[in-house]
């Protein structure tokens, strides 16, 4: 937590600095830096050793003291460090001795004690971090402070007891849960010993008749219990409790780190990144190859052993509390809220703590296992939601560590995914769709099954036969029938089966088995339910990430599948499908060997389904059509590191992209402003990475070509070709209007959609690609040279029209250059890390194409340097 106060803030960056200045050879002792002795002049005097009034200590005194603490966790010198320990730990152990001031009661949301504790306990851990012969001195006194907070609440002094001893404790606690520190075997020694004294008769009543309703009366008492219940919190023995498991916690995994690093399971590097209270999820994901025990001196399997018990009987106790009293679960008002959260927070704290006693011990606890196996099979998985999931977790990691116990795990987590309770199943909603607290809890029991069955069968074979097995649970509950005929209980096993066949191939990422998965949950039988294509879709790209070039293939081509339109479509899952894709297309946007295959596999799909969908009478921005499902995925795809079919198209990708533009000029797409509007930039981009729209194998047969082509011949009418000879009129010049005359359906489409793309090419920075028809002898010896030619000057002038508007001229590089070039000839110099500019680039390939062999070549690169010369002079000096 951090304070707002101006002091306190000075303070602190004077401590930052001072903690570099003070760890210079030079400084020998602390007395001759000033600054520091100011900072000290500031600290409160230590307590008398008479029996007096205490000393008060305000906020300014608590500021100094976290100053020196400060340069202590910082400094580099170990001299300066141990002066300045002695002194922070002086103040450290005479905390209890002094009296406090309310004057400015609260800091960051907690009161100023709970605030000034974990501050000073999370520096002193800092240093002991750093230094490992500091650590000891540390580690005591810090132990020594939270059993002395503990006397002062078996002492019966209510008011210093809520006041004091309460949030400094909590603060205490927080810092200890979140250190970086590696914990020692005296640390787990010590966590023991407190454990019990947290569970003692004199602490639970201190603790209760301190924030009681008699205690309340008094003023500094109720501020500390109401602040806490601003938040959430409602202060009690049983939060104590709960906020102290998890410095059981962390002290344990701490120790559980430091193990599987001896024992060769975790790299010392990946520790060294990670908060020993964030490693659950790591370990979670190990294969153990050797039995990790911590438990080798009698006294610390005692007090494993100890831990171990402490958990289970917390965690029996509380589950047995709540559900006596199932009314307390949906209560409104804050302090029953408050009581229940802790009650839960409790429970699923002490299935960790008991799980990572059991890793130590080198053995699993049936009491342990049973209670979680219990939970997951009764009624209250669903009450209970976080602890169900919190139970998934624990076995995940249970199974890595003791593999005897992963036939009994996958037997519940199988059970409870292919029979799941009545009260899950009431968890759907009217569509069939999982609600969010469903959805958190088959998520877990789908990864703990598909985890332990990787783990028990590393053969192909036993993990074929598991998925199968996994699969006929679908048959039994007949999921190939009607839509009408599913019900609840089948649509939610359906998802369930679904979320665990992937999460299966995603941890086993083998070819075989995920070409397997995605044939089962893409196949026809999940669509009886509209509920469950959006599902599917979902883990087959989820599945599709680590997959191989052909299985990706086939993984796209079956979730494209399942986009369909017209009469009965599913709005919501086509929607879903298409951002589902597009974020597919993401997250392989580098991978080459499959954004091309999946750009043709979608841009394929979208004209197939497109062609078929009528055109709407008129246009809606919200209508789920083929052009707002799929143009957001090809727009991602083309924009991708891996796509370069604009450079090296194929004879099939260009008629593929041929056919897109067809279509797209036939329904009058790029021209309907409401179209136009609606996706406008994705049109752009489509046509700045579009590849010439004839192949050089054409040869003489571009006419013919497009003449019988499939898309033209499904959308031809009469109204349609008129309206594509009135939109030609203005393109083609007054020598071609011959040919305006005579020109058919197929020749009208395939002009209009030569001159929409290059002249959004040629508007996007480049007029030199469609020089390449020029050399094309497909176009060269047509009868529709001419309006190509037309369509060229268009774009030419469009170049310089946008290049001028848009200022990629060439004096943004000459102003953003001050210094000369030492070559006169270099031409204007970019600044360091630029790209040459776009403008720059065009006429260095204008000027190598004035010189091709061809003559239609040459005389049309060198019509467009005239152009840009005579708008652009300065690009000669280039």
């Amino acid at each position: 937590m951090e304070s707002l106060d101006l002091h306190s803030l000075i303070l602190e960056e004077l401590s930052e600095v001072l903690a570099y200045t003070c760890a210079t050879p030079v400084v020998d002792e602390l007395g001759s830096d000033p600054a520091v002795q100011r900072i000290i002049a500031q600290c409160p005097p230590l307590p008398s050793s008479d029996n007096g009034a205490r000393r008060v200590v305000s906020r300014r005194h608590e500021n100094a003291v976290l100053a020196l603490a400060k340069i202590l966790s910082q400094s580099t010198c170990f001299k300066v460090q141990k002066v300045l320990l002695d002194r922070v730990l002086a103040y450290l152990d005479a905390l209890p001795g002094y009296a406090y001031s309310f004057s400015s009661f609260g800091v960051g949301g907690v009161p100023t004690e709970h605030w000034f504790l974990e501050a000073l306990i999370a520096r002193l851990l800092a240093c002991a971090a750093q230094s490992s012969e500091l650590a000891p001195a540390i580690l005591e006194h810090v132990w020594k402070h939270l059993n002395g907070l503990v006397d002062i609440i078996e002492s019966a002094d209510l008011e210093r007891t809520a006041v004091f001893a309460l949030p400094a404790l909590l603060g205490s606690m927080e810092a200890l849960e979140r250190t970086a520190f590696r914990f020692g075997v005296s640390d787990v020694l010590m966590a023991d010993a407190l454990s019990a004294r947290l569970l003692t008769p004199a602490v639970a009543n201190g603790i209760h008749q301190s924030v009681s309703e008699s205690s309340t009366g008094m003023n500094a008492v109720r501020r500390t219990v109401s602040l806490y219940l601003q938040h959430g919190v409602g202060l009690s023995g049983n939060y104590v409790l709960a906020q102290f498991q998890l410095v059981l916690r962390a002290v344990l995994e701490s120790r559980l780190a430091i193990q599987l690093v001896k024992s060769g399971d975790l790299k010392p590097e990946v520790i060294d990144r990670k908060d020993p209270c964030q490693l659950w999820d790591l370990i979670s994901r190990l294969d153990i190859h050797c039995r990790v025990s911590d438990s080798d001196a009698h006294e610390l399997q005692s007090a494993y052993t100890r831990i171990l018990s402490f958990s289970m009987q917390t965690y029996r106790d509380t589950r047995v509390l709540l559900l006596q009293t199932p009314q307390v679960l949906g209560a409104a008002d804050l302090t029953t809220r408050s009581m229940v959260a802790t009650g839960m927070s409790i429970m699923y704290r002490s299935l960790y703590v008991g799980s990572l006693a059991c890793l130590l011990l080198g053995h699993l606890d049936p009491a342990l296992l049973n209670s979680i196996l219990e939970h997951i099979r009764s009624d209250a998985a669903q009450s209970l939601s976080s602890l169900t999931v919190v139970c998934f977790r624990v076995l995940s990691t249970i199974s890595a560590f003791f593999p005897p116990s992963r036939d009994a795990i996958i037997a519940a987590a199988s059970s409870f995914v292919t029979s799941p309770p009545e009260c899950l199943v009431e968890e759907l909603d009217d569509e069939g769709r999982m609600t969010e607290k469903e959805e958190v809890l088959i998520l877990p029991a789908a990864t703990t099954l598909a985890s332990c069955m990787r783990l028990r069968s590393s053969n192909r074979q036993r993990i074929v036969s598991a998925i199968h097995t996994l699969f006929n649970a679908l048959a039994v509950n007949r999921i190939g029938a009607p839509a009408a005929a599913m019900t609840r209980r089948t649509i939610r096993i359906s998802r369930n089966v679904i979320l665990s066949l992937s999460q299966l191939a995603q941890l086993y990422k083998d070819a075989e088995v995920t070409s397997l998965v995605v044939s089962m949950i893409c196949a026809p039988r999940f669509i009886s339910s509209p509920s469950l294509v959006a599902l599917a879709i979902q883990c087959a790209a989820n599945v599709a990430t680590i997959a191989q070039p052909q299985v990706f293939v086939d993984i796209v081509g079956a979730a494209l599948k399942r986009v369909t339109f017209g009469k009965g479509a599913d709005d919501a899952a086509n929607t879903s499908a298409g951002l589902t894709l597009t974020t597919l297309a993401l997250n392989v946007a580098a991978r080459k060997d499959v954004v091309e295959d999946f750009f043709c596999a979608t841009l394929r799909s979208f004209i197939d389904s497109s062609v078929a969908t009528p055109v709407a009478p008129k246009f809606k921005r919200r209508a789920v059509t083929p052009l707002s499902v799929y143009l957001p995925i090809i727009h991602t795809l083309v924009s991708a590191k891996g796509y370069a079919i604009d450079m090296e198209a194929t004879a099939e990708q260009i008629s593929l992209w041929r056919n897109f533009w067809f279509h797209m000029v036939v329904r009058g797409y790029l021209t309907e402003k409401s179209y136009v509007a609606a996706f406008g930039k994705i049109y752009a981009t489509l046509a700045a990475k579009s590849p010439i729209l004839v192949h050089p194998s054409s040869v003489n047969y571009l006419e013919t070509e497009i003449e019988y082509n499939s898309i033209l011949q499904r959308e031809y009418s009469d109204a349609s070709l008129a309206r594509l000879r009135q939109a030609l009129a203005p393109i083609v010049s007054s020598q071609s209007q011959a040919l305006l005359r005579n020109v058919s359906f197929p020749q009208a489409a395939f002009l209009l959609s030569v001159y929409n793309v290059e002249i959004a090419r040629a508007a996007s920075g480049n007029c030199s690609t469609i020089l390449r028809y020029f050399s094309n002898s497909a176009v060269t010896s047509s009868s529709l040279l001419p309006a190509i030619e037309s369509i060229a000057d268009l774009a030419i002038s469009a170049y310089v029209r946008e290049t001028t508007s848009k200022r990629w001229s060439i004096e943004a590089s000459l102003a953003g250059n001050s210094a000369p070039s030492d070559d006169a000839f270099a031409g204007p110099q970019l600044a360091a890390g630029s790209a040459t500019l776009p403008t720059m680039a065009q006429v260095r390939e204008l000027m190598v194409a004035s010189c091709h062999h061809l003559v239609l070549v040459s005389k049309w690169a060198q019509r467009f340097v005239d152009k840009i010369m005579r708008t652009f002079p300065q690009a000669l000096l280039d």
